[in-house]
Order: C-alpha cells, then structure tokens, then sequence
C-alpha cells in the first residue's frame, strides 16, 4: 500500500492511464472515421447529390468481363493461364473487402497487363465474326470501368481526409492506436 502514497508512482500510474484512454480513444473514434472513408472503396462516394458507383462494384465488372474473355480465348486455344491467376487474386481480394487498397491497386494493374496481352492475341487470332464482335463489345466495356475507376471520387474523398488529419498529433496517435489511414486507390 506504500508503493500507491508514493507521488513519484502516483504520477507514473496517472501518465500511464491517461496515455492508454487517450489510444483507446483514438483507436474507436478515430479508427472509425478512417473505416467510414475505406468503406467508400465498395459503398461509393456521393458527390453533388449523387451516388457514384463504387470503385469496387467497377473492378467487379471487368473481372467479369476478363472472364468472358478466357472463354473466347479457350476456344481458339489461347493460353489463359496467367489471366485466369491474376483475376483470381483481384476477384479474392474484392470478395473478403481487402482495406488495403494498395493491395487491390497492385492486382488490378496486374490484371490489365494481362488483359492487354490478352486482347492484343485475340485480335491477331481468325476469329468468327461473332467473336470478334464480342471482344470489341468486352473491350468497350472495359474501357469505360477503367475510365469510371480513373474518374471515380474515392481519391478526392481520401485525399481530403488526409489533408485535414494526417499531421501531427493525429498521425502519430492513429500509429500508437494501430488505426490505418485510407490509402488512395492509385
């Protein structure tokens, strides 16, 4: 009972708990806030009123569209392998809503590679015309993913979240806490 009368002890156990709330804190408020702004990833930003389509629903779309793809490709014996892989990886990260949108980023580059070479073979393979039209038609719709993921606001949204906290104390405190930033999805 001596060590609590100590003030040196008392003064070592008050900066210890203060520090702790202020993570604990900082952990549930703030970490919440940075989950609202990833969550945007897969529920959209609203911008002017509106309601974009998330990137994530986007990445969804030309996934399948890859798929579509593989299976014109198969029946002109088009190896698919390294497509078929690289779609996996973006398709599982989208599935269990992966927050490091880096993570996602990398796959999802990785997959237009692909897709590119993939494309750039169909078009030099003797497709029949019903084919050939399909793979313009999956071409144009990929494109437009690309260019609604490219012109999407998550980044915009992002970046003004970090602009307002990502500066001390806040930075160093979400550190402390364990609370990860939202990364933009470039």
């Amino acid at each position: 009972m001596k060590l609590f009368k100590n003030p040196v002890f008392a003064l070592i156990l008050t900066f210890v708990v203060v520090i702790a709330s202020t993570l604990i804190n900082t952990n549930i408020k703030f970490g919440r806030k940075c989950s609202e702004v990833r969550d945007l990833f897969y529920e959209g930003v609203t911008a002017d009123g509106y309601t974009q389509t998330p990137i994530a629903a986007h990445l969804e779309n030309i996934a399948s569209y890859a798929d579509g793809l593989c299976t014109i490709a198969r029946n002109y014996d088009i190896d698919t392998t390294e497509i078929e892989e690289s779609n996996d990886f973006l398709k599982w990260s989208l599935q269990y809503n992966d927050t490091d949108a880096s993570y996602i980023h990398s796959n999802y580059m990785q997959l237009s590679s692909d897709l590119n070479t993939l494309i750039d073979r169909l078009e030099r393979a003797e497709l029949s015309e019903r084919d050939a039209s399909g793979v313009e038609q999956y071409k144009t719709s990929i494109a437009g993913a690309v260019s609604a993921v490219a012109e999407s606001g998550y980044n915009d949204t992002v970046r003004s979240f970090l602009r307002r906290y990502d500066h001390f104390p806040t930075n160093v405190l979400a550190d402390m806490a364990g609370v990860e930033m939202p990364e933009t999805f470039a």
